[in-house]
């Protein structure tokens, strides 16, 4: 099986958690719509290629994350339509510092979009960016892939979704810092309502499923199939 392989690192980045509104907490690693919504933005791609994409399934993601250096909070403030505070309200945000992750794609569609995508992975058409405008990063270490092999082993190192699996969990070095596994929810799919124009009028999520994901830790996880390249080993959703 090919799959396309790259490395992406940022200074300062966050993943809203969706329904934390008042304080806007942050997944460790980019979701499987951060990761989407930035493949359609580098391909200049309209916002319907985004939803077809996530709808059909046809991009497969995994990640690893290679080291965050730290984490810190800004104050986002933004206009609302109260009176209240002159028609202002502030937003307390989490902020990943000097993230790194290593992505994998799978595509199964056709040979055009999987090279269409490498190309635009090496000479984006746009910024590209893992979330808010500001919060760009840098594509680096770009390459395909080819035959990746399965894990026999089980051992896995990148985040997973947990459909109620069993696993157990590895500290690779207790003396550096860890995160043990925590699980988040979060959107795969959306309904989508459009206007006679064609306009996105409203979303909800059709698919929720919870993110799992870890740092300088190894999972054994049962009854799932997973990949390895040499390097790492990981599971797509």
């Amino acid at each position: 099986m090919n799959a396309i392989k790259f490395r992406v690192e940022g200074v300062l980045n966050s993943f809203r958690i969706p329904f934390f509104k008042t304080y806007h907490r942050t997944f460790l690693a980019p979701t499987k719509t951060n990761i989407i919504g930035m493949l359609v933005n580098i391909m200049r791609q309209p916002e319907k290629a985004y939803y077809d994409i996530l709808k059909q399934n046809s991009i497969k993601v995994s990640v690893v994350i290679n080291s965050i250096e730290g984490k810190t909070k800004d104050l986002w403030a933004y206009k609302t339509f109260n009176t209240k505070n002159n028609g202002r309200s502030i937003i307390r945000r989490d902020k990943l510092f000097k993230a790194c992750y290593t992505i994998y794609l799978k595509i199964e569609d056709t040979k055009n979009l999987f090279q269409e995508i490498v190309d635009c992975l090496k000479q984006p058409k746009c910024i590209p960016s893992l979330g808010l405008d500001d919060e760009i990063v840098k594509i680096s270490e770009v390459e395909i892939i080819e035959n990746l092999q399965e894990n026999n082993s089980r051992i896995i190192n990148s985040v997973f979704i947990d459909k109620s699996y069993s696993y157990s969990v590895n500290i690779v070095n207790e003396d550096e810092f860890f995160q043990l596994p925590i699980a988040n929810e979060t959107p795969i799919s959306f309904i989508v309502k459009t206007s006679d124009k064609g306009f996105r009028e409203s979303r909800k999520p059709e698919r929720l499923l919870k993110q799992v994901e870890y740092i300088n830790c190894e999972i054994k996880l049962a009854n799932v199939k997973s990949y390895t390249d040499g390097e790492n080993r990981m599971v797509f959703y």
